[in-house]
């Protein structure tokens, strides 16, 4: 009998559904790290200019890397993802291209590396993916591969309201966020969170990377006031502490 149901996520399900975006139009198109990965860098302020060791953990199909290459970082760059089409696309395209230093395609944590081997490391849009029995060992690892002083860049939705992208499978019954969205944050919540791990704050604040041009940053400013809603986006910026 068809009965309407919340979906209960597994590493399984989460794999399927982000292979499948990863190759299919137009949610491929739709990764945040495509669309907006060029104001994410330059908002983290990680100096492009230095010859880096930097980790993209959740790279998906490796959309960061190509806004790396076109701002001329001298970054090494590193992916690391779950899921394992999304991992082999990012290999099959920039392997052996100069910055490239490799994905790991991940089964569990630890990865395979060494203490303290990344300069800063970036979570685009994974921190609202994932429940505390992932988030707690994502970001105990990024303490541990992070050097002292290291940096730990998220970007995440702020304030989101999850109830309005769930979608039902009309096969199935199971009811779902359509981006796999299973919590939501505020600056407060992300700072309160993350210092547990061993790190502290540079700047933890909503964002909107929509408004791209002083016209458009002004329109949608305007719109905020009068329907009373918040900024989109938030991005923190996070500092190792020393051990």
């Amino acid at each position: 009998m068809f009965q309407e149901h919340p979906i209960v996520w597994d590493d399984a399900k989460v794999a399927r559904l982000w292979n499948w975006y990863s190759r299919t139009s137009p949610f491929r198109d739709l990764y945040f790290a495509k669309r907006f990965g060029d104001l994410i860098l330059r908002a983290s302020k990680v100096p492009l200019s230095q010859p880096l060791a930097v980790l993209d953990f959740g790279c998906g199909p490796g959309f960061l890397w190509d806004h790396v290459q076109a701002l001329g970082a001298r970054w090494t760059y590193y992916g690391a993802d779950f899921a394992p089409e999304s991992t082999a696309q990012l290999a099959a395209r920039a392997s052996g291209q100069t910055g490239f230093g490799g994905v790991e395609h991940l089964t569990g944590l630890p990865m395979r590396c060494e203490d303290g081997r990344y300069d800063a490391s970036f979570l685009v849009e994974v921190v609202e993916h994932v429940g505390d029995n992932y988030l707690e060992p994502i970001l105990t690892e990024m303490a541990r591969v992070l050097k002292p002083g290291g940096q730990l860049v998220i970007s995440t939705p702020n304030r989101e309201d999850l109830a309005q992208s769930m979608r039902l499978c009309p096969e199935c019954g199971a009811v779902f966020h359509e981006w796999q969205h299973v919590r939501t944050w505020h600056a407060d919540s992300l700072t309160d969170y993350v210092t547990r791990f061993g790190f502290r704050p540079r700047t933890v604040e909503p964002i909107d990377f929509f408004a791209r041009g002083l016209h458009r940053a002004a329109l949608n400013g305007l719109r905020r006031m009068v329907h009373g809603t918040h900024k989109p986006h938030l991005l923190g910026v996070f500092e190792r502490t020393p051990s």
